[in-house]
């Protein structure tokens, strides 16, 4: 009868800390970019760029930089997205080639 009690409670915890323990490593469980911006933006005014895979979480790769302290979703497909993509992580190897050097 203990031991019965005992299973339940652990399997209700171990329920409730699932959640809890997704929320705890920054996980999304659902896609984060709902409205794609199809405006070319120039690379100059994108401060920060991340690059999310599909998984679990989401059937599609999302795109997001930061514009003037703002988060926009790209269409990754777009011709201008895969370039300014491949000249952000061009200038971010050089900036650390450089800070290796000094």
């Amino acid at each position: 009868m203990i031991s019965k009690v005992t299973l339940t409670i652990l399997i209700l915890f171990a329920l409730y800390m699932v959640p809890k323990q997704a929320g705890a490593t920054g996980m999304n469980l659902r896609c984060n970019c709902i409205k794609i911006h199809s405006t070319p933006i120039h690379p100059k005014f994108i401060q920060d760029l991340k690059i999310f895979e599909s998984g679990p979480h989401c059937p599609n790769v999302e795109i997001i930089v930061s514009v003037k302290g703002h988060k926009v979703c790209l269409n990754p497909k777009a011709p201008w997205v895969k370039m300014i993509v491949k000249r952000y992580f061009k200038k971010q190897a050089n900036f650390s080639e450089e800070e290796v050097n000094v």
